[in-house]
């Protein structure tokens, strides 16, 4: 049992945490939906619901996703006399099932060699470390429409039906462009795995810099398999009532509502992966970033800290605006602006502090050189690591935020206009944009 205890193994467990992350971005999506919904709107978005023990905390409307938590779980689960109670129950897990497996393919930090009992052991950033990783995740996230179809099939509603209908000839149509696109950088770095991928991105240049065509043809054939607005006919309120979901209340809707955000975040951090460097920075490798850990470290920290600065001037802005209105909720909210730039700026004072110590005394330096590879201590490593996962979490951020920003700019397409962009506009581009990168890279890559 001791054998087992070791550094290796105990890495290799606390990678399972990274399946969890999904679930972590769902409250910060359903909050930055409403928030932003109501900035593009010019209206108030959530700010009423609050926390009385702890001075009213409101939280920037972070507490509604308390309430409506708490309002789904203790409501009636109703079943329809008329479902297939079997498989109508089943379906909605299907998604969240899907949100807790793809991240196992995601790579969130560069290998790193560790020292173990056998010797030095190569652990990667991924659970599932596969030559063929895009293509696992592909299958996987196939599976999310699995869900939508039998739920809405289980519900023997018309209008389901339709959803379900629509849900899967979406998927079905942009599935095809989704893989196109992405073939160009397959064939750029010339391997389907996307710790690969990433590294190659790192000594050349980013996936949006040599195939743009790619990314916008994949972040769209995102929008169709995610559902999202201008995408969401499977839905189609005004068309077909609520969609595939229109039976589904209580816990069950919960999941499903759930299952898109989180597919929305795995959908971004795949992005992030294949177009933007992944835990990569620009001309910050990881290597750079072991070796001169102490200024990185300390530039990390001089830039949360000079963020949080900016978001204390802002919190500060609105204290002094409340402090002019006559609301009714006007005192609480200086109140809690003001606790919370005071938070703010003590987070501030830390950060600089720890850019100080960092810069000042941390020097990383390698255990060994073995054939020109160098064997960093563990320490550094981790330290490394956690930086990286924190550069792909605000990547996938950045671009869950185009998710939103789409939904509440564009009207939504008719039925017929999302198939004919799919197989007749995407879909040949597409392949167009396939045939000139095989040509470039193999006239690039001949010529080595």
């Amino acid at each position: 049992m001791t054998d087992l205890l070791t550094i290796p193994f105990l890495i290799t467990c606390a990678k399972f945490l990274l399946a969890f992350v999904p679930l972590c971005y769902l409250p910060l999506l359903i909050t930055g939906e409403r928030r932003g919904a109501s900035f593009i709107q010019d209206r108030l978005g959530p700010n009423r619901a609050a926390i009385p023990l702890f001075g009213g905390l409101r939280l920037f409307g972070l507490v509604h996703n308390a309430s409506d938590g708490v309002k789904l779980f203790f409501k009636e689960s109703f079943v329809p006399a008329h479902a297939h109670k079997g498989w109508y129950l089943f379906a909605p897990m299907i998604p969240m099932i899907v949100a807790f497996l793809t991240p196992a393919v995601i790579p969130w930090f560069a290998p790193m060699l560790v020292e173990g009992p056998q010797g030095w052991v190569r652990i990667t950033g991924q659970n599932l470390d596969a030559n063929s990783g895009v293509l696992v995740l592909f299958a996987l996230s196939g599976l999310s429409v699995y869900g939508t179809v039998l739920g809405a099939w289980a519900s023997n509603s018309k209008y389901a039906l339709l959803g379900g209908m629509r849900a899967s000839a979406m998927m079905i149509s942009y599935e095809v462009c989704m893989g196109l696109s992405a073939a160009g950088m397959f064939l750029l770095a010339g391997t389907f795995s996307l710790t690969g991928i990433v590294e190659w991105q790192s000594m050349h240049a980013w996936g949006i810099v040599v195939q743009p065509v790619g990314f916008v043809l994949f972040l769209t054939s995102l929008f169709a398999e995610t559902g999202r607005a201008p995408f969401d006919v499977a839905e189609g309120d005004s068309e077909i009532v609520a969609g595939y979901f229109v039976e589904y209340s209580a816990v069950r809707f919960a999941l499903y509502y759930m299952g898109e955000y989180a597919h929305i975040a795995i959908a971004s951090a795949l992005v992030s992966v294949l177009f933007l460097g992944g835990y990569h920075l620009p001309f910050l490798g990881t290597e750079v970033m072991r070796s001169h850990l102490g200024p990185v470290l300390a530039g990390f920290f001089v830039v949360c800290a000079l963020g949080l600065g900016v978001l204390a001037w802002r919190i500060r802005r609105w204290v002094g605006i409340y402090k002019k209105m006559n609301a009714s909720d006007a005192v609480d909210r200086v109140k809690e602006y003001g606790f919370m730039s005071a938070c703010c700026v003590a987070l501030v004072a830390l950060l600089a502090v720890g850019a100080i110590a960092s810069f000042l005394f941390l020097d990383s330096r390698p255990l060994a050189i073995v054939d020109g590879i160098a064997h960093w201590p563990l320490w550094t490593n981790g330290i490394v690591a956690i930086l990286q996962i924190g550069i792909m979490l605000v990547k996938t951020a950045m671009i869950c935020w185009v998710f939103l920003w789409v939904r509440w700019t564009l009207p939504r397409f008719r039925y017929d206009q999302i198939m004919s962009l799919g197989w007749k506009i995407m879909l040949n581009i597409a392949l167009v944009n396939l045939v000139i990168t095989a040509l470039v890279a193999k006239l690039v890559m001949g010529g080595r």
